[in-house]
């Protein structure tokens, strides 16, 4: 959300960016010739409340009153008419000029709503090979010509070599509202004391957490938190689990949470790696995700090479037993959605182009820059013909519209680009904030 001063910058951003639009609509219409004549002044002023006398002609005072009540002045209603005359004219060019024939819209439709099926099948270069080994003579050569990516490196893994004290907890949790009354309060003490008690006859705290602990986030892990610095949990809790020594369970903590158990599993001190003690480390990381990458192109590179042979890619996959994962129905997405894949617009574009007599691609598609996919088309599906006709007419529209605002924004864009080159656009948000 927005404190108020942000909201008000904000809302103010909003509306010199509406007033700056207006007023390029407005010189992108005097640019293609259109004017305000004066028979659509006189229309517009009579739309004025008082602004037409008994005779039917227009009250000069009325409209003035109205300028300076409105706008502050006559001179800025003249201006603001005039632009508002031109930007009608301007949207009703473009509406004139944008036509949509059924056919596009029924041809729109069906791209759209079109369905394929596809397996695809991926090699991963983001996890090497444990066993993949780099040489001291690569690592210095490395180190060498890639020095500045070690440092970005380095500085984007900075909370592995910059990190806080750290403990690792488990708890065990019986809810106690802070207004609790003093008789749910006796009960929720009688329930812990209870805990206590088992725990100094030798029970496990893990299969107590288990069994008893009512925080839903952690009871079936055995209470167990993670990891965590200092400032992340309630002063209390915190205070007290970094006063414990590994294994020791606390006294029975009071949070606006409840009751607590902890116990400190083990502790992490505070740790500054220098990029000097690291740079080796990261260089082999580097070294070994680029091997990792190479290793997983040259496997799909193979893929490729046998389905430009002929063979299918799920003929290839089953013999080199490599996983092979298929979709639900997609459609085309403008984000190029695959499920299991992510935003990957290019294997959309290629799946939907895939043929029942050529299924498989030998393209190879790079996802997520390290991963290599290659794709067969399983089932494609048309739209039904009777729900297409019903749907034509709301997709001319759409269409329409569509292409208006494209045109409309190419207009802007244009003057706009003209007006800077020229050093005659200036705009400022002051106005708006007298």
């Amino acid at each position: 959300g927005f404190d108020a001063s942000s909201a008000a910058e904000f809302l103010d951003e909003m509306a010199a960016s509406t007033l700056l639009r207006m007023a390029l609509m407005a010189y992108a219409a005097e640019q293609l010739g259109l004017r305000a004549s004066d028979e659509e002044i006189r229309r517009y002023l009579k739309r004025i409340s008082g602004a037409v006398d008994g005779s039917g002609r227009l009250d000069q005072e009325v409209i003035t009153s109205y300028a300076e009540r409105e706008y502050g002045n006559l001179r800025r209603f003249q201006e603001a008419l005039r632009d508002e005359l031109l930007i009608q004219k301007f949207g009703r060019l473009l509406a004139e000029s944008v036509a949509v024939s059924e056919a596009e819209a029924r041809d729109a439709l069906r791209h759209r709503q079109q369905e394929v099926r596809i397996a695809f099948v991926r090699f991963d270069g983001s996890n090497p090979p444990e066993d993949l080994e780099v040489s001291e003579s690569r690592l210095e050569a490395f180190l060498a010509s890639d020095a500045e990516r070690v440092r970005e490196a380095y500085d984007e893994r900075s909370d592995e070599y910059d990190r806080p004290e750290q403990v690792s907890a488990r708890h065990i949790l019986i809810q106690l509202p802070e207004d609790a009354d003093a008789e749910t309060e006796a009960a929720a003490r009688e329930k812990m004391d209870a805990v206590v008690e088992r725990i100094r006859e030798g029970a496990d705290f893990v299969d107590l957490a288990l069994e008893v602990s009512e925080e839903p986030g952690s009871k079936d892990q055995g209470g167990d938190l993670g990891f965590f610095p200092r400032g992340r949990m309630v002063p209390p809790f915190e205070e007290a689990a970094f006063s414990l020594e590994p294994g020791v369970i606390s006294e029975v903590i009071r949070t606006t949470h409840g009751l607590h158990l902890i116990r400190v599993d083990e502790r992490q001190a505070a740790m500054v790696v220098p990029f000097e003690e690291a740079r080796e480390e990261i260089a082999r990381d580097l070294i070994r995700r680029e091997e990792a990458t190479e290793l997983a192109r040259a496997r799909a590179e193979e893929f490729a090479s046998a389905i430009r042979e002929g063979r299918s890619m799920l003929e290839v996959a089953r013999e080199a037993m490599v996983n092979i994962e298929r979709t639900e129905a997609i459609r085309r997405r403008p984000d190029g959605y695959v499920p299991g894949l992510g935003a990957a617009p290019e294997v959309v574009t290629a799946a939907f182009a895939l043929t029942e007599e050529e299924p498989s691609s030998a393209e190879i598609f790079t996802v997520q820059n390290d991963t290599f996919v290659l794709i067969q088309l399983l089932e494609r599906t048309e739209p039904n013909a009777e729900e297409l006709e019903a749907l034509v007419d709301a997709e001319r529209e759409r269409l329409a519209v569509e292409r208006r605002s494209q045109l409309e924004q190419t207009w802007i864009t244009a003057s706009r680009d003209s007006l800077s080159e020229r050093g005659k656009l200036f705009y400022s948000l002051e106005p708006l904030k007298r």
